[in-house]
């Protein structure tokens, strides 16, 4: 989890943005839920503390996917969800939705098996790894 403010400022300038307020309610807001949430959750949690709308959030999460601040995943229901980007290029981890409750969490690093470099022929660079397992929360399998 980023620290409030002070983190999500030196993230944005670090990806060479101006740190505006939107921009920062939204990586704190994204920092302080517990898994990758879909645009209307994050933007909900957004609008607890700034004044946006869905056109603007849409435009803010693509800026700071582009700037590889965060991280896109393709949910199994075909809704986007967002995390932060892994310090370093490239760097993947991968995420479990729950196919109940829809909830995707992210977890660990890869392992290095899981390394899609090592499996394709040389010549070829990895731009991009998305990893997703899906199955039952214990919070489902407990409801």
């Amino acid at each position: 989890m980023i620290k409030p403010m002070t983190d999500a400022r030196a993230r944005l300038e670090h990806a060479g943005l101006e740190a505006t307020p939107r921009r920062i309610a939204v990586l704190e807001a994204l920092a302080a839920l517990p898994h990758a949430p879909a645009a209307q959750e994050l933007l909900d949690t957004v609008r607890r503390t700034t004044r946006m709308d869905k056109v603007t959030l849409y435009r803010t999460l693509d800026l700071l996917v582009e700037a590889g601040i965060l991280q896109r995943h393709s949910g199994a229901d075909g809704t986007f969800r967002h995390c932060m980007a892994p310090a370093g290029k490239n760097a993947a981890h991968g995420h479990f939705q729950c196919t109940r409750c829809g909830v995707m969490t992210c977890l660990p690093s890869l392992p290095a098996a899981l390394d899609a470099a090592a499996l394709l022929p040389a010549g070829v660079t990895v731009e991009h790894v998305e990893v997703r397992l899906d199955g039952v929360c214990g919070r489902c399998q407990r409801g």
